[in-house]
C-alpha cells in the first residue's frame, strides 16, 4: 500500500469513529428514560429592615423602601452586581436576587418566575 491509500483509510476510521461515537451517545441519551422533576424558581426577598440596610449600603441618601413601588426589575444585570454584598433575598430563596441603584433607581435582577417581597 502506498501512502496515500493508507491516509485514506486512516481518515475513513477516524471518521467512522467520531460519526459512532457520537450516534452512540444520543443513543444512549434516548435510551434513558425517567422523570425530570422541575422546581419553580422562587425567590424571597429580605424582610423590610435587612433589606433597607442592604439599600443604604449601596447608597446611604435613601431612607426607605417600599418594596411594591419603588423596585425596578431590570433583565440584565452587569458583572460588578453579582456579588454577595448585592444578594437581597433569604438563604431559602432557590433562585438569588441581586439589587443595586443607579442615579437614585432601585434595581434588582432575578431569574426567578415567583417573587415573594416578604413584607415583614
Amino acid at each position: 500500500m502506498n501512502k496515500t491509500k493508507i491516509k485514506y483509510i486512516i481518515i475513513a476510521v477516524l471518521f467512522m469513529a467520531i460519526t459512532t461515537t457520537t450516534y452512540c451517545a444520543f443513543v444512549k441519551s434516548v435510551e434513558k428514560t425517567g422523570t425530570i422533576e422541575v422546581k419553580e424558581s422562587t425567590t424571597i426577598f429580605l424582610n423590610n429592615n435587612d433589606f433597607l440596610v442592604k439599600v443604604q449600603a449601596l447608597d446611604s441618601s435613601i431612607t426607605s423602601v417600599d418594596k411594591n413601588t419603588d423596585l425596578t426589575r431590570a433583565t440584565t444585570i452587569a458583572s460588578e452586581n453579582l456579588t454577595d454584598s448585592h444578594i437581597v433575598s433569604t438563604s431559602n430563596s432557590n433562585m438569588p436576587t441581586y439589587l443595586w441603584v443607579d442615579n437614585g433607581t432601585i434595581y434588582y435582577y432575578t431569574v426567578a418566575n415567583t417573587i415573594n417581597l416578604n413584607n415583614e
